[in-house]
């Protein structure tokens, strides 16, 4: 009986020893198991990452696909969308173009960079019409003073008619007229005006009497009135300054109301040792200048490049 009994406590302890060593073995078979499923994860993971990049690059392709057929706007909408859809963001795929809340705050982006750019080219183009028009402008202002106050010039125009009167000639400019007189016994002074100004060399007649009435009656209207015109003065040679190649000529009366005194320029050395004094004249000139009447003495006009007769 006892040796059954060891016989039975021999198996029993092999028994558990055999347990042991399959708890010992389940135990192991689960490490493995774990260490698959961390390389099972770790594959997960993997593959993820991948599916993203690739997500990454169809939508690139997308983009660059879809570039010539979508306005710039859509594109962004587009490429933001799919984006949010990476990052597990609900987004509406029936969403408009024209309900997409950030759709007006990309045109205004487009607007102002638009602006930006318009900006510097208004900019520079309006410096340049303003160089031009200041440039046009300073050329116009410096041959009207010249021809006008010093008889030189023209400097800014081309001439374009020469008279067969002795040597007359027009010239243009940018929109204006300058007519260079040079007649051979006439008329000898320059006019400013523009492309209408017509050639003229008749003079207006008058006689001396008449000129000293107007004088007297307003000499600033008067002045104003013949002043770079072309007069044919009826009067009498009241003295020659054969020094300066003046003569002087006007109407003086006993009470001195009405007078005044014309003084001449002459072209022509020549004609003044042809004159005599106190004698019936005709002359010829363009008026030039006006001392007014005082206390002391009366009114003198004065005219250059004359030609006279008797």
């Amino acid at each position: 009986m006892k040796r059954e009994n060891k016989i039975f406590n021999s198996y029993e302890n092999d028994l558990n020893s055999i347990n042991d060593i399959a708890t010992k073995d389940d135990e192991l078979l689960k490490t493995y198991d774990e260490e698959d499923l961390d390389e099972e994860n770790t594959k997960e993971l993997e593959n993820s990452a991948d599916e993203i990049i690739d997500l990454d690059n169809e939508n690139e392709n997308k983009l660059s696909f879809e570039d010539e057929k979508q306005p710039r706007k859509y594109k962004r909408r587009l490429f933001k969308k799919e984006n949010l859809k990476r990052d597990n963001i609900i987004v509406d795929d029936n969403i408009s173009e024209e309900n997409y809340d950030d759709s007006s705050n990309l045109d205004d982006e487009d607007n102002e960079n638009d602006d930006i750019k318009k900006k510097p080219n208004m900019v520079r183009i309006f410096n340049v019409v303003f160089i031009i028009i200041t440039i046009l402008v300073i050329m116009i202002g410096i041959d009207y003073v010249c021809v006008s106050n010093f008889s030189a010039g023209p400097f800014f125009a081309i001439p374009v008619h020469t008279y067969k009167d002795g040597g007359s000639k027009e010239y243009l400019g940018l929109g204006y007229k300058v007519i260079k007189y040079n007649q051979i016994q006439g008329r000898r002074d320059k006019v400013i005006g523009p492309w209408s100004l017509k050639y003229n060399t008749t003079p207006i007649d008058i006689e001396s009497i008449d000129l000293a009435i107007e004088f007297n009656t307003d000499e600033e209207k008067s002045y104003k009135k013949y002043n770079k015109k072309f007069l044919r003065i009826e009067s009498t040679l009241e003295g020659i300054d054969k020094e300066n190649n003046i003569i002087n000529v006007g109407y003086i009366d006993e009470g001195k109301k009405y007078s005044l005194n014309i003084i001449c320029d002459i072209a022509d050395k020549n004609i003044i040792s042809k004159l005599k004094g106190q004698e019936k004249i005709t002359v010829i000139g363009i008026v030039t200048g006006y001392d007014y009447e005082s206390p002391k003495q009366v009114g003198t006009l004065y005219l250059s490049n004359c030609f006279a007769e008797q």
